[in-house]
């Protein structure tokens, strides 16, 4: 080989070709649907899915540490008028850019290239093959004719023409893209004519066809879209569909790129039963702090009679070390918006709205809090809001077998929409000194604490007391004893524990009549709850507690890796004196014991996860509560999970859950959740989906209950998905 680098080493501009560049049209990012303007983002396609026999390999291209051009070719020789023919396997580099072909002519009065035969352009995220290309290295301008391009995303296609203007701008004439087989894409995007801007990151392209199996199906006289990563102002892929509640719906998306830390999507959603709502979400984001803003708004509801309207704001910051701000604001126009326009459970059977904002301060030994919490009441229950509540509480490590201490501390007013209602400040105090002792078989953690609590009402009454309090002591021990043994099970060594614990707790009776309840509850009653100093939640009760928890735990555990094979634990609480302390009156409870708590988790194979807890009451020989799930995840391709769970006269549902990638193209999902005790599914869902090497179509059914008095609402969701480009759906 003729190594022609020392003899025509030429000093240039710097010859940036931006072919670097010219990669980012060749993902076409924007066109249609996503929050980048009129595109999405290459996404890779699943394992198995594409031939990579028939996807060139994008070589690396060492990078040269200078800025000179390097030439290497089998021949070389120097014409006239200062020009240099090199023949063979020619490769000229620049950078991380390089150009191979069979000739190539190099002119040194003009400083251009010109090279033709098997044309192969590289870059560290393209490639480009065509019959020739004439490049003028003082300008940096380049034109690329019958271009075929490659990217490493799996983006690909032709062009009849490429040029790059300068390192800003690029042009393309008959370009294609598509991110499917290069010999017989599935489908591609058409374009008479290309424009790329580097320096705003923002291309366009004029008339644009869509394919899909040889067949046109979208056609658009011009579009604008961002270049790589970078959003762009635009409209979004269109949403078609229909639905009882709704009638024929669509949606047509605005996406607004305000800045680089703002941006905001603008929704007309036109429903031809009720009319056209208007949905608005601002996102912003810095570097301490970030959220989002949701507004929802329509005229006048044809079926409801009046305007309906949403607005939800989000905020979560930390403006200086230590300090952290939280906010969560939620406002309808009406109790049934979210039922009507809801799109899962957890939100159509909500039945208040959140409203808090908090400012909190952390050190290492100590933190504040500061919280100011309303609802809006979207049934008749009401409660207290906190109008502000200031929390005080220390953060000292905890230290075995020493003393520790602890103190925490709120205070709130409690305000509330019923003007009959008491209201007041409440001042609750908790110092503590605790002593834990451990080693490696045993603890035991004595605790003393005190607890002040004081109010300071308002429109009490004649007979309540204006500035009740109450103050007591609480004791308590936390005990327990690790014992091990070796054990065998089918061959498998074990390691088989049983822990017995023993928590014991006092706290004197006080007569608690006097004081309000705000924000008190009882606490639920589970195994996770047996070792709590106090059975309510909330300052407004303290419970006069002469009690013993006992609980026994036994564990399996394979000692070759450590895995917990089984574990059983039952817990009972025994009473020594009778709880006068009630939340709402009512003679006192006398019963000695609890009812039984018990769990089991036992995973007897690597694909089998069984788990269940249970509470007996044993006075009446039935079961109060019970929880059941059993998982079966054999492959990463196949689970199943069925939970059922019930409560003694209240509640009775079963779910299952299941997912199975038949084929690596082929894949079904599906949930039921059904109410037993109603006889109803509370929510249906099932799925199938086939995905190729670059697209992939899915259908979706889904059934959910609403409330009683309308009828189960069902809709069926087609997508398809092109990608490396976007998604279409539609619902029915």
């Amino acid at each position: 080989m003729y190594n022609a680098k020392k003899q025509q080493h030429v000093k240039t501009q710097k010859l940036n070709m931006p072919a670097s560049r010219i990669c980012h049209f060749f993902l076409l990012l924007c066109l249609l649907g996503s929050r980048s303007g009129l595109a999405a983002e290459i996404s890779a396609a699943p394992n198995g899915l594409c031939d990579a026999n028939v996807y060139p390999q994008i070589p690396r291209v060492p990078r040269q540490a200078d800025n000179l051009t390097h030439i290497q070719a089998d021949k070389a020789k120097l014409r006239q008028n200062d020009i240099s023919t090199f023949e063979g396997r020619v490769v000229v580099q620049r950078k991380q850019m390089q150009f191979e072909a069979d000739r190539a002519d190099y002119h040194y009065l003009n400083e251009t290239l010109d090279a033709k035969g098997n044309i192969r352009f590289i870059t560290p995220d393209l490639m480009i093959t065509g019959s020739s290309v004439h490049a003028e290295m003082k300008t940096e301008r380049a034109t690329f004719a019958d271009a075929v391009y490659f990217t490493r995303e799996r983006a690909n296609g032709k062009a009849e023409r490429i040029r790059v203007l300068d390192a800003d701008h690029v042009e393309m004439e008959d370009a294609t893209y598509t991110s499917c087989d290069p010999h017989d894409p599935d489908w591609q995007l058409s374009a008479n004519n290309v424009k790329l801007n580097f320096a705003n990151h923002q291309g366009s392209a004029s008339n644009v066809m869509m394919e899909f199996m040889d067949v046109p199906f979208f056609y658009f006289p011009y579009i604008r879209f961002p270049i790589g990563k970078n959003r762009l102002t635009g409209f979004l892929y269109p949403s078609l569909g229909s639905s009882k509640l709704h009638g024929t719906q669509v949606k047509l998306p605005f996406y607004w790129n305000i800045a680089p830390n703002y941006d905001a999507t603008i929704t007309p959603w036109y429903m031809s039963k009720r009319g056209t709502m208007l949905q608005t979400q601002l996102r912003y984001l810095h570097s301490r702090n970030a959220g989002q803003l949701d507004v929802d708004y329509l005229g006048n509801d044809n079926l409801y009679g009046e305007e309906r309207k949403r607005l939800r704001w989000r905020h979560s910051g930390r403006p200086l070390k230590g300090w952290s701000t939280l906010v969560d604001y939620d406002f309808v126009s009406d109790e049934t918006y979210l039922s009507d326009f809801g799109n899962n459970l957890n939100t159509t059977s909500k039945t208040y709205l959140n409203r808090k904002g908090s400012l909190a301060f952390t050190t290492e030994n100590w933190s504040f809090n500061a919280l100011a919490q309303g609802y809006q009441f979207l049934s008749d229950t009401k409660s207290y809001e906190r109008l502000p509540q200031l929390r005080f509480a220390s953060r000292l490590p905890r230290k075995d077998n020493s003393l520790n201490y602890h103190l925490q501390a709120e205070w709130v007013r409690f305000a509330h929409e019923d003007k009959n209602v008491v209201k007041g400040d409440r001042l609750d105090i908790l110092p503590s000194i605790s002593l834990p002792l451990r080693n490696t078989a045993a603890f035991m953690n004595t605790k003393l604490a005190w607890r002040y609590t004081g109010y300071q009402l308002r429109d009490s009454g004649n007979n309540q007391i204006q500035n009740p309090s109450r103050s007591l002591p609480i004791f308590s021990i936390d005990s327990g004893v690790f014992l091990e043994r070796d054990t065998q099970i089918a061959s498998t060594a074990l390691l088989q524990t049983l822990e017995p614990r023993l928590y014991y707790v006092y706290a004197p009776y006080r007569d608690q009549s006097d004081l309000p309840i705000f924000d008190t509850q009882q606490s639920r009653f589970t195994i996770n709850e047996l070792f709590k100093e106090d059975y309510f939640d909330g300052a407004d009760r303290v419970e006069d507690a002469n009690r013993l928890t006992a609980m026994l735990t036994t564990r399996f555990i394979n000692q070759k890796n450590g895995a917990e094979l089984f574990m059983a634990g039952i817990g009972q609480i025994m009473y020594f004196d009778d709880r006068r302390v009630t939340l709402r009156g009512g003679g006192p409870k006398t019963e000695r014991r609890s009812n039984i708590l018990a769990e089991l988790t036992t995973r007897p194979l690597p694909s089998l996860d069984f788990r269940t807890d249970v509470e007996w009451d044993p006075k009446q020989e039935q079961l109060a509560k019970s929880n059941a799930s059993l998982a079966y995840k054999p492959s990463s391709n196949l689970g199943l999970t069925l939970a059922y769970h019930t409560q003694y006269k209240s509640l009775e549902t079963r779910q299952i859950d299941f997912f199975w990638r038949i084929t690596p193209r082929w894949r079904i999902t599906g949930k039921q959740l059904y109410d037993i005790r109603n006889e109803r599914n509370q929510e249906t869902i099932g799925s199938i989906r086939y995905d190729s090497c670059c697209w992939g179509i899915s259908l979706m059914t889904r059934e959910r209950f609403i409330n009683a008095d309308t009828a189960a609402e069902k809709n069926i969701y087609l997508e398809v998905e092109f990608k490396g480009l976007s998604s279409f759906n539609t619902i029915f």
